[in-house]
This record gives structure tokens, sequence and C-alpha cells, in this order.
């Protein structure tokens, strides 16, 4: 599949490998439960201030391959906003960057490139934290809409991109129309099954489904087409005949697949035959194979009952379950109550399914933007931001891709919408999401930071009070990076050798270090251990006054037995014979340090 391409690419597509890698300061928590501002809370909810590509790599460490859920509400490139990374991207921050990483033909880029090199890198960082059965939504105006798409499907080619249309506004006329609409693009997977809008969703239903597939033919699948026999005393399952495929494939059939007529004389004695015919008569197919609708009503997932149509010429109507609704059982979802007397059919009792399929067209009144700023408003009493996204859109964004123990990233946080929106959907279900917030802007801490704590505490005053939904919070700056140099060569001697160690173990294992091991304690003899990970052990020998050897006086430090070694050192003095002997692997700091 041809890439979209632009100028200032090629300088774009290996940048995040060059931004340097920060480590995350702590600058103080916030609880409900105490009130307000607390030391680290540890609840997993975070706002970090800071370039929202750096403060993405400061993720990579801990966060790579498992963020379930990111939305972000990018610039739309309007070219008349003003803000980092502004919509006409002339913003001098910006204009650096852009000079350093294009270099001197940056300045003959048209918007729309220097709009795309602001994302690829972005882009390219968010498909790395994002997890593998993870989703992405984007909000997006018309001016980069097909850009993003094709950029989307370059990061995200085995999943679904949809692009769905929302109502804004009543409308903002320009150049002889009258703009009313905005875009969600959805990157989800293949697999993807949304939950249920609360807004937008379907209703409550049986989990059982016609079986008929009305948009096929006996001639585009003939393996579809056959005889389901019924008891005719019972009503239960007899067997099923042959298909249309297999009486072509034995010579039983001759003539055109069109030709092919439903017989319903050749059911066995005491059984009906029931063919694949819609409501109004017309020949269709079934939706499962033979094979697999005989598996499936031993499962208890095929339903037959009487046809209540007095023009239909079968007098059974076959049901079955659909993937969705075996998955809501399989998770425990959807209860199942028994089983249907004398029929293995499941019963569900009064449970339900509910139709949980995104629309494509969203119409709501309660997502245009202007609901957003009222509410905004009302938190702070006066006018504090430009047009923030409505609570009850993102809300619906969030509950249609998320479980309730999910992290939710938002890299382009703005008033903290998505902060609000995760904390009200937990009040609403119950659920234990988390937030990430990256806020480039220097009202992170007087806007979004403290829009999530009069969320949580409660805003507005006597009976304009709104109760507050509780929760609690760390906010963190982008402090040193990890590594220093023209070329990221050296470590930062100035960074904790805690966070050093944690990076170590990552860039080994990408798993996250455990916390009784991450701290480093001089005095303790463990002191160098970082952990094992399937059948390795990890030793950083690391002190930041002076040059360390991985020679036999040191062996004694390592206690824990393992089927190999990795030590990192300054220096090593082992044989390569002796190494080999005990499967020890040396890596020489800072130089076998893995750069992400």
């Amino acid at each position: 599949m041809p890439t979209l391409t632009w100028t200032g690419k090629e300088k774009v597509i290996n940048h995040h490998q060059v931004v340097p890698l920060r480590v995350l300061e702590h600058l103080y928590g916030f609880t409900a439960e105490k009130g307000g501002q607390t030391p680290e809370t540890h609840s997993g909810n975070m706002i970090i201030h800071g370039d929202n590509l750096e403060g993405l790599k400061a993720l990579l460490p801990k966060y790579e391959g498992k963020i379930k859920c990111i939305y972000i509400d990018p610039p739309y490139n309007t070219g008349n906003e003003k803000w980092v990374y502004n919509d006409n991207v002339n913003d001098p921050k910006f204009k650096k960057w852009l000079g350093q990483v294009v270099g001197k033909e940056s300045e003959d880029l048209n918007r729309h490139d220097k709009w795309l090199c602001m994302m690829y890198p972005r882009l390219k960082l968010l498909h790395k934290l994002l997890a593998h059965d993870g989703s992405l939504v984007i909000s997006i105006g018309y001016q980069e809409v097909f850009s993003l798409i094709h950029v989307c499907k370059e990061f995200f080619a085995n999943k679904q991109i949809v692009c769905c249309t929302i109502q804004t506004s009543g409308g903002k006329p320009a150049g002889g129309f009258n703009y009313q609409h905005e875009y969600l693009i959805f990157v989800v997977p293949n697999e993807f099954e949304a939950n249920p809008l609360l807004f937008s969703g379907g209703n409550n239903r049986t989990p059982f489904e016609g079986l008929t597939l009305a948009t096929f033919d006996k001639t585009q699948r003939p393996n579809q087409t056959y005889p389901i026999f019924v008891n005719n005393i019972d009503g239960s399952l007899a067997g099923v005949g042959e298909s249309l495929q297999e009486r072509v494939k034995k010579g039983t059939y001759t003539g055109s697949l069109a030709d092919f007529s439903y017989d319903f004389d050749e059911a066995p004695a005491g059984t009906i035959a029931i063919w694949p015919i819609t409501s109004k008569g017309k020949d269709c197919v079934w939706r499962l194979i033979s094979s697999r609708l005989i598996q499936d009503w031993e499962k208890g997932y095929i339903k037959i009952s009487v046809n209540r149509s007095k023009d239909s010429k079968n007098k059974y109507s076959i049901q079955y379950l659909p993937e969705g609704v075996i998955k809501k059982i399989e998770s425990g979802k959807l209860e199942v109550t028994g089983n249907e007397k004398g029929y293995p059919t499941l019963s569900f009792g009064d449970n339900k399914t509910v139709g949980s399929e995104i629309p494509t067209v969203w119409l709501e009144k309660l997502f245009f933007s202007v609901k957003g700023t009222t509410l905004i408003n009302e938190i702070f009493g006066n006018k504090q931001f430009n047009y923030p996204k409505p609570l009850e859109l993102i809300t619906e964004i969030i509950r249609s891709i998320s479980s309730p123990d999910d992290i939710i990233l938002d890299s382009f946080a703005g008033s903290g919408t998505t902060a609000h929106a995760v904390l009200n959907l937990n009040k609403q279900d119950g659920g234990n999401r988390k937030f990430i917030l990256i806020e480039m802007e220097d009202y992170a801490e007087n806007i979004t930071a403290e829009r999530v704590k009069r969320v949580i505490n409660g805003y507005g005053t006597d009976k304009n009070f709104v109760e507050g939904l509780g929760g609690s919070f760390d906010y963190y700056e982008l402090g040193k990076p990890l590594f220093v140099g023209e070329n990221q060569e050296f470590l930062n001697e100035d960074v904790e050798i805690s966070k050093i160690r944690e990076y170590v173990f990552y860039s080994e294992t990408k798993a996250s270090i455990a916390p009784e091991i991450s701290s480093y304690n001089p005095s303790d003899e463990h002191r160098y251990y970082l952990g094992q990970y399937n059948g390795t052990a990890y030793y950083f020998i690391y002190e930041k006054d002076q040059t360390t050897t991985l020679n036999y006086n040191i062996l004694p430090i390592i206690k824990d037995k393992a089927e190999q070694y990795i030590i990192y050192a300054d220096n090593c003095l082992l044989s390569d014979d002796f190494m080999k002997q005990y499967n020890i692997t040396f890596k020489k700091i800072p130089r076998d340090i893995t750069r992400l």
C-alpha cells in the first residue's frame, strides 16, 4: 500500500530515536481522601507537564505496549489559532524545532507539511505505547483528516481504521459552506467489539439472532446452503442434509447453482426440513456451515422455535449466538441461567445483550462544542479555556473502547477533559480506569491539573455545588535526560541510580523492575541485582563516582541461581572461558545499554 509523502518526512521518520529519554520528576500527589495535596499517591493517575514528544518517550520504560486506550485531540491546523504547535504552525518554539529536525528547508514548508512533521514522531511513540489489542481515537477537523488517515494506515496496517462524523455545532460559515461537523478516527483491532454507548448504542435484545444471512445467496456460498432437519415431535435438532457444494462435488446435483431449488420433502421420516429463506420468502444462506451448526447446537448456542410467520415455508425458526455474544458469556459479561428444558439451548432468563456497534454519524446535541465551554466555565467560575471537548463526548468515546481496569492516555491534554471523563465513567460503572495526561503548555498546572482537583473534590457553591467524583493523581515535570552527550553516548550521573536501574532492566526485558528492587542502597549487598526474567538474572554494577569492574572478587554478589547471567559493569577481567562455563554475558556501561 503506498504511503503518504510530504516535504520533510524523511527527516522525521526516525526522529523519535534522538528525542532525549527524560526521567519523570514527581512534584506532588493529590487525593480526595486527604483533602488535597499529599506525597505520592501511587494511584496510577498521572498528569505530566512537558513537551508531549518527550513525555511520550518518558513513558516507554514502564508503559510500552501496555496502554489499552489512547484519545488525542491534536491541533486541527485551521491556520488561525494560537497555541504551541499551533494551528497556523508559526509559534517560535515549533519553528525552532522544525529548524533543528528538518533543517533549513523547513522555512519553505507549507503548513500541512509542518503539521505532518509535528504529528509523525508523536504517532510513532503512541504506536509503541499502544497495546496490540488496544484502541486509539483521534479528534480532527476536515483540514487534516485525510492526511491523518493515511498516516494512521502506515502505523496501524493491521487494525481497522474507521472515520466517524460528529456534529459539533449549529454551523460555522466559511467560504460559502456551513461547517457543522468534525471527525473521530477510530483505530481499533480487527476483532474489535465496542461497548454500548449511552447515547448512540443499541437496544437491549435477546442474545440469539436469526441464522439466515440475507446478503448472500446459494451461488455465492453453496457450502452454507443446506437443509436443517428438526424433529417433528419435540422441535429438537435431528441433523443436517448435504450442502449444495457437497451435492455438486458428489455429482448428485449437476445443474447451475442458481437453479438449485430447496426441497422440503427430502427430510427423513419424523423430521421437517428447514431451508435458509428470508422472512420475505427470498432464498439465502445460513450464517454457519453445517459442521459448525452441529457443534454449536451441542454447546447450547442454537435455538429452535416455532415460526410465527404464517407466510413462511419454514415451520421452525433457527437462531444462533454470534461470536460477540459467546465472548461475553466466556468473559462473564453475560450471565447464563441454565438450559432450556429438554434442550441444550442456553437460557439467559431476563438477561439481555446490548447492540454495541459504534454509529459512524454522531448527532447528539450533548456533543456540541459549546457544552464543553459551558462546563469549564462552571468549574472555574469564569472563562479559562477555548473550546474544550464536551465531557459527554469524551466519556462516550472512552466508554466504547475501554474496560474497567484500562489505562487511558491523552498526550494533548488541554483542559483535562479526558481525566474528568475517566473519573466520571468510573463513578458510573464502578470501574478502576487510570488516566495519563501530558500537557506542554504552562497552564498544565493552573488549568489542566486544577480542573481535575476540583472535579475530585467538587466545585461550585450553594445550590450550584457539584459533588466531587473522588480519586487521586500524581503531578510530574519532565526531568533530566537519562543519556547525555552529542550522540547520547554517556549516562547522566545527575539522574538517580534507581531510575537508571529501572531503565536498564526494562531495556533488557521490556518488563518493569520490581519496586522492592528498583531502589538503590549503597550498603546493601544486593544493590547491583536487578531481578530475573525468563531464567536470566540481571546485574548492574554501577557507581557514580568510580569505575566498576567485573572480576573474580566481585562474583560473590551473585547469589541468585539462574540459567544465565547478564552483568553490566565499566570493565571486565573475567576470562571468556570462565564466562562461557557459567553462562555469563558481560555488557559494558554505557556502550551496551540499549537506547530507545
